[in-house]
Order: C-alpha cells, then sequence, then structure tokens
C-alpha cells in the first residue's frame, strides 16, 4: 500500500515535471520567435532607418540643388519681369506711334481727296473764267460801241444839266422871294389878327394807312401837326374854338383837301378854309395836337400850316412833301 502510494507519488512527480518542462519549453520556444520576431523587426527599423537617413541626406542633396535651381530662377524670373515691362513700354509707344501714324495717314489721304476736289472745281473754275474771258471780250467789242453812244447822251446830258442847273438856281431864287413874301404875310396876320399868345415849336409828319411815317405826296393820308401853347394870358384860359388851315406855299388855298369854311369876328375880319377844328380848354401851358386827312390827293412841294384861335391868329409853319 505504501509502495503504491510512493509509486503514485514518483508517478505524480513526473507528471508535474513534464508540465512544467513544458510550459518552460514553450516558454522559451514564445520567447525565442518573440525575441526572433523583434530582432527581425529590429533590423527592418534599422536598415529602413539607414534607408531614410540616405533618403534625407540625398534630399537634402536635393533640396541644395533646388534652392540653388530656385535662385537661378529667380534671378532669370527678376530679369525677365524687368525685360517684360521694357518691351511693355516698348510697346505702347510702338502702339502710339501706329495710332498717330494712322492719323497721319488718315488726314493726308482727306487732304489728298480734298486736294483732287479742290483741283477738280480749280479746273472747272478754269473753264468757267475761260467761257467768261471769251463773253468779256465779246462784250468789251460791245461796250466800245456803247461807249461812244453813252458819250454822246453823256455830251448831251452836260448840255441838260447845265440847264437844270441854271433852272434850279433860278427855283432857288423863285422860293427865297416866296418864302420872304411867305412871312412877310405871317407878320401881317399877326399884326392884323394878333390872339394874345402865340403857337410855336411846330413838328409835322405825314403817315400812310398802316401809321407808318412817309416824305411822299402820293403815299401820305393824313398829315399830323404838334404844337405849344405856352404863357396864355389868364383872360384867354377859357374854352377855345382852334383852327388849321393848310395853303400851298404861295399862300393859294388847296383845292385837294376839303375843308370848312369859318370867318373870324376880330378887328380885321378875315375867312378861310380849316382842314380841322377842334374844341380846347386852355390853360396857361399844353401841347396841342391836330391832323386832316389828304386821301392821297396831295401833290409833290412846299406847304403852309396855320393854326387860329376864336381871338385871331397864332402861329405858321411849312413842310414839304416829294
Amino acid at each position: 500500500m505504501k509502495d503504491q502510494i510512493d509509486r503514485k507519488h514518483d508517478s505524480d512527480g513526473v507528471s508535474a515535471f513534464q508540465k512544467l518542462a513544458w510550459i518552460l519549453g514553450s516558454l522559451l520556444a514564445v520567447a525565442f520567435f518573440t525575441a526572433l520576431y523583434f530582432g527581425i523587426k529590429s533590423n527592418r527599423l534599422l536598415n529602413e532607418k539607414s534607408e531614410l537617413h540616405t533618403n534625407l541626406t540625398d534630399l537634402d542633396e536635393q533640396k541644395s540643388i533646388l534652392e540653388s535651381d530656385l535662385t537661378v530662377l529667380d534671378s532669370n524670373y527678376q530679369v525677365q519681369i524687368s525685360t517684360n515691362d521694357t518691351l511693355k513700354t516698348t510697346l505702347e509707344e510702338r502702339v502710339a506711334e501706329v495710332k498717330e501714324l494712322k492719323a497721319r495717314i488718315w488726314t493726308a489721304k482727306q487732304k489728298l481727296n480734298e486736294s483732287e476736289e479742290e483741283n477738280k472745281a480749280i479746273n472747272d473754275r478754269l473753264a468757267q473764267l475761260e467761257e467768261l474771258k471769251v463773253q468779256l471780250e465779246e462784250d468789251i467789242v460791245a461796250l466800245e460801241g456803247t461807249n461812244m453812244d453813252l458819250k454822246n447822251v453823256n455830251d448831251e446830258l452836260s448840255s441838260e444839266l447845265k440847264v437844270s442847273k441854271e433852272e434850279a438856281i433860278a427855283l432857288n431864287r423863285e422860293i427865297e422871294v416866296m418864302t420872304e413874301k411867305n412871312e412877310q404875310l405871317i407878320d401881317r396876320l399877326y399884326t392884323l389878327a394878333p390872339a394874345g399868345f402865340i403857337a410855336d415849336n411846330f413838328a409835322v409828319t405825314a403817315a400812310k394807312r398802316n401809321d407808318k411815317i412817309t416824305a411822299k405826296a402820293r403815299k401820305a393820308e393824313t398829315i399830323n401837326v404838334s404844337f405849344d401853347i405856352n404863357d396864355v394870358p389868364g383872360e384867354y384860359q377859357e374854352d377855345e374854338q382852334l383852327y388849321l388851315v393848310l395853303t400851298k406855299f404861295d399862300g393859294n388855298p388847296v383845292e385837294e383837301v376839303v375843308g370848312r369854311e369859318i370867318e373870324l369876328t376880330t378887328k380885321s375880319p378875315m375867312a378861310f378854309n380849316a382842314v380841322d377844328i377842334q374844341e380846347t380848354t386852355l390853360r396857361e401851358r399844353q401841347n396841342i395836337e391836330m391832323s386832316f386827312d389828304t386821301n392821297r390827293d396831295l401833290e409833290s412841294g412846299m406847304y403852309n400850316l396855320m393854326v387860329y384861335a376864336d381871338h385871331g391868329f397864332l402861329g405858321a409853319t411849312t413842310f414839304s412833301l416829294r
């Protein structure tokens, strides 16, 4: 029994040793393979590190080469930029020169066209002048004959002008005589029928139908006259009839203008044909306007206008129509 127990103990001991040996062998195997794995991995890492170091060295060399190339490229780039700016400026100048050249060419073409047009116009004008020259030569020949006729007519006109001058001198003398007689007549009227105040500052105008002023007898339709009556004595400052009388320059009546027969009972009674009558209230000073229609019946010449009041003769003026 004891032997069986001892064998059993020996058998259990062997079995435990075998297990322990197996475990230790397994651990050694695991350790070996682990060491082998890490050794291989370490070698691989060392190799990779060596390769990386080599690659890094190569990269540093390539970096240095690239930096050197970059410096060269940058220098070349700056040169190219400078060159480009110069070329750009030169190009702009060339473009401006081309534009200016085009403008000059266009201007030259325009001048050429204008010159051609002017040459054509000049040639046309020369042709016209040539025709005119021929016509003028013919006219000169004709005028030479006409000049002889004109010379004869001029001689005749000179003779007639001499006669006309003599007639004008005679007419002026006649007018002077008539003027003197007219002044004597007016002075006589002042003496025979003084009104106690006078009319002066006469202004006479002849007007057409549209009220435009005219100096032609055949176009005049209305004769307007204005005058001042000043320094009227107090005893005469009352209602008064004023009469406008028209006569020819020699004092004879004008039959072409219809008037109204008036007779004044002054100190020396007188009768006349009044072409206008106006009633007014006299003051110390006033401007009077009177008028009459002619119906274009007046002839050219000189005329007298005289103004009367109930108290007598006030004044007169002279006007002429062509």
